[in-house]
């Protein structure tokens, strides 16, 4: 018996040892193993400070809900001001976010770093397709032929009508100028001195000569006259053609012959008068919306901007989903963070209700997104939407563009001089880029 023992013992004691030594500790884990750790925690970094974070984050809690025990998304907001830079430290310190949102402005200056996965392939089975995405914002996520971003929305420039100056003026709010012809009558009628002081006290429309004048309406000018921001092949600054310096001209006749806006507008001067009841047509991105439905006092609607040139051009800016590139892949990490993008976009209706037109086609054909009768109404201007050129160096090539555009708005130079001025600094930093790379 005391043998019988003994050898039980030895036995026992060298399995252990066999097991110990060849069998992985996970071996031993499965049997008792906190469902926790198996759930994958994902990174998602964003600058949306406004509403529209909070809005995500109700968006996320649900995702989480509905994976509990398999992925949880955790969100880190920080201003867009300094996102870009937040984002190179992380990842040069081997510290990436799983994956975060991108200005599509922005994506082509990341994909060229290598920084962010080439989604081509994981979202293969998704089987999405231009078909499923307003086309060009689709298409925008494509640098150097592999998709790099997946679209959440689109931004365009828009016009805010106050409805009671329209009717008071004689004009039709429900019927907004499309042309040329109609913005010069409208933007005419709406421009009174009310009081009889001899100055102008309401304005029909105003040029700011800073955000978002030179960054969303006179690119859209430019476009609008014809002109463009660079060549097909992104090696030659192009926004000082005749065309452009038409369309800045526009603006400045606007502004200092005509004046029929405001000059010398500070920062969010032209939102200030809106509000106030003496701007008849304001012109700023779809995110304003929200904030000018908190003003009950504020009668408005939005619309799709006019034609001033020779089509109805919009500027337009969309937040794409990205998923940084780690120093070790992870096809399970890469996995479940395509599944929360497939979630969102599928469900991106709920994000429109925080002033973002959906780039899903079948969430913009949903009854929900319809019910939301300024979003909507934005929307029907797509088909006009265009998205800066898309390349590594845009940022360098804008910089001048917004910096000289400030100048001549505000009447320190002539549209010529403005943009000459402009080409000049941006073709060099071009040049430069195309010579490195």
């Amino acid at each position: 018996m005391k043998k019988n023992i003994v050898s039980m013992l030895a036995l026992t004691l060298i399995v252990t040892l066999f097991l110990g030594s060849t069998v992985d500790a996970g071996f031993f884990d499965f049997f008792n193993k906190d469902k926790k750790d198996e759930v994958i925690e994902l990174s998602f970094w964003n600058g949306f400070t406004g509403p529209d974070g909070k809005g995500m984050a109700k968006m996320i809690d649900e995702f989480n809900r509905l994976n509990e025990g398999e992925v949880k998304v955790k969100m880190q907001v920080m201003d867009w001001l300094t996102y870009y830079q937040k984002v190179v430290t992380a990842i040069s310190s081997g510290k990436a976010p799983d994956l975060g949102i991108m200005h599509i402005d922005r994506l082509p200056e990341f994909a060229s770093k290598r920084v962010l996965t080439p989604l081509d392939t994981l979202i293969e089975d998704l089987n999405w397709s231009s078909k499923d995405f307003a086309k060009t914002v689709w298409d925008a996520g494509i640098y150097n032929g592999e998709r790099y971003g997946i679209p959440l929305d689109i931004h365009p420039l828009a016009m805010y009508i106050n409805i009671d100056m329209f009717k008071e003026a004689g004009l039709d709010p429900n019927n907004p100028p499309k042309t040329p012809e109609e913005f010069m009558e409208a933007v005419k009628a709406l421009t009174k001195d009310t009081d009889g002081d001899g100055e102008i006290d309401q304005w029909g429309t105003a040029f700011p000569p800073l955000w978002p004048g030179p960054e969303f309406i006179v690119k859209s000018l430019i476009y609008q006259f014809g002109g463009s921001i660079l060549n097909e092949d992104g090696t030659k600054v192009t926004y000082n053609s005749p065309e452009g310096i038409k369309a800045l001209e526009y603006a400045i006749d606007l502004v200092h012959n005509k004046k029929l806006s405001p000059a010398q507008i500070q920062q969010d001067g032209e939102v200030t008068l809106f509000r106030q009841g003496k701007l008849g047509m304001h012109f700023n991105g779809i995110w304003m919306i929200n904030g000018f439905k908190e003003q009950s006092s504020l009668n408005f609607m939005s619309y799709p901007i006019p034609a001033f040139g020779k089509n109805a051009s919009a500027m337009a800016g969309s937040h794409n989903f990205v998923i940084f590139r780690q120093r070790k892949e992870d096809q399970a990490r890469e996995k479940a963070a395509v599944k929360f993008i497939k979630y969102i976009s599928e469900n991106s209706s709920k994000w429109a209700t925080y002033g973002q037109i959906p780039a899903r086609n079948s969430v913009r054909d949903s009854e929900e997104f319809k019910s939301l009768k300024h979003q909507a109404s934005i929307a029907k201007g797509l088909s006009d939407v265009v998205f800066p050129p898309l390349h590594p160096a845009l940022n360098e090539v804008l910089t001048p563009l917004h910096q000289e555009v400030n100048l001549a708005i505000l009447g320190e130079k002539t549209a010529k001089q403005a943009l000459n001025d402009a080409a000049e600094r941006a073709q060099k930093a071009l040049d430069e880029y195309n010579r490195n790379h």
